[in-house]
């Protein structure tokens, strides 16, 4: 007899389940099809170099890896976005740009199981390439609005941010050299709180002073009004800038369109890693905000 066990972080999914993923699906998939994005797929399994080539520290603990028959080092795709990457380096030549497309798959990640997390999962992946706009900024906002209204998530708000804003204000205390540290301990503070945040900062940059100014850059979107939070953004930014141009000029889009209620300025997302070069966005269910971002 064989014992009828599943592996740890893994699950079964039932007709009723699976029936309601379904329907999800079919719904997000009608309002990327409508805003002209296009369905791709990618192997499961890439060359492990493929994956890992902008990888490190925790990222390299959590994938699956192996050699195959052949002797290659292979691994399990961990997200959608690194075969995207490979995808377009590959058919570059063969697509239209802007490229707009979608997907939805599995993903795997060896890390430890815990409620809500597991180490298979479908992920859902929308990009647009080949244009650096605003209003390609505005639009992936505006359709992770259409699309989690037409699944019937409930209220939520997607909170923004801007990258090169937080690093011009680093850059103005002469902490260029030390971002990645603080991107990262920033982008903790909703888990480990403003004290917590506040003593990692210091010691990393070794200046109160600093930090202070730091941290209050990072709750200057407490306040929940917009236009607030930006005079208070640029006040500690030095003033009017392209960067912050960028930022008014997408939610202008966004306000043009009577999407402003779904909008909060919240630079307290920083997303730490270093691919991030532009506005940030993760959004949040009102009525649940500690199971964390459901769209990033």
């Amino acid at each position: 007899m064989i014992d009828p066990v599943i592996l740890k972080g893994f699950r079964d999914s039932l007709p009723e389940e699976e029936s309601i993923k379904e329907e999800m699906e079919e719904k997000a998939k009608k309002v990327f099809s409508s805003y002209g994005f296009e369905p791709i797929d990618t192997p499961t399994l890439e060359y492990a170099s493929v994956l890992l080539g902008k990888g490190g520290g925790e990222t390299d603990k959590q994938v699956f890896k192996f050699e195959d028959n052949g002797k290659r080092e292979v691994a399990l795709r961990f997200d959608l976005t690194v075969p995207f990457a490979r995808f377009m380096a590959l058919h570059f030549n063969e697509l239209p740009l802007p490229f707009k497309r979608y997907h939805i798959a599995k993903a795997w990640r060896g890390e430890k199981p815990q409620k809500g997390r597991y180490r298979e999962f479908t992920q859902c992946d929308f990009d647009i390439v080949g244009e650096d706009s605003a209003e390609s900024d505005a639009e992936i906002i505006s359709m992770i609005i259409d699309t989690l209204n037409a699944i019937g998530v409930g209220s939520f708000k997607v909170h923004l941010s801007s990258r090169p804003l937080l690093n011009r204000l680093l850059s103005s205390l002469d902490l260029s050299s030390s971002s990645q540290e603080i991107l990262r301990t920033i982008d903790k503070i909703a888990k480990i709180g403003k004290e917590e945040t506040k003593r990692e900062l210091l010691e990393i940059i070794g200046n109160e002073n600093k930090t202070e100014r730091i941290l209050s850059y990072v709750e200057s979107g407490k306040g929940g009004d917009f236009d607030d939070s930006y005079r208070k953004i640029l006040s500690l930014t030095g003033g009017d800038s392209e960067e912050s141009e960028r930022l008014l000029e997408v939610y202008s889009l966004l306000r043009a369109n009577g999407l402003e209620e779904f909008i909060v300025l919240d630079p307290s997302i920083a997303r730490g890693l270093d691919y991030y070069t532009g506005l940030v966005y993760e959004t949040f269910l009102d009525e649940m905000p500690e199971i964390g971002s459901i769209c990033s």
